[in-house]
């Protein structure tokens, strides 16, 4: 477990920090999770901690796998929930206030809505 700031915890959450975010879950930070181009720019690699644990290919393909890390199952789901999302949006060109708004109704529709999103603030 990582920890992205010094601030008190919430209870749950996901902390978003331009391409990175955290998954808080019973006052317990995860991450951070990430994602970054593949090398022929054609599809997406998510992570955890830097290491690969899903792609995406095209919005029909899509395939990740936390289970090697041992995260709590609720962790694991809100990560995967929000990486899609986020994937989603970056293959459709959703600019980041918009991507953010998606995320955050994703969640909710999902029952995922206790984790709210909120943007990592820099010191």
């Amino acid at each position: 477990m990582s920890r992205p700031f010094d601030s008190p915890m919430p209870e749950f959450g996901v902390l978003y920090d331009d391409t990175r975010f955290w998954v808080i879950h019973r006052r317990d930070c995860y991450g951070p999770f990430d994602y970054q181009w593949s090398p022929d720019l054609y599809g997406v690699e998510l992570l955890y901690q830097g290491e690969k644990f899903g792609e995406c290919c095209s919005m029909h393909q899509f395939f990740a796998d936390l289970k090697p890390f041992r995260l709590p199952t609720r962790v694991s789901e809100v990560a995967i929930t929000v990486s899609g999302a986020v994937v989603k949006c970056l293959l459709r060109s959703v600019n980041r206030n918009e991507r953010m708004e998606q995320v955050s109704r994703v969640l909710t529709e999902t029952g995922l809505g206790r984790y709210q999103l909120s943007m990592r603030r820099s010191a």
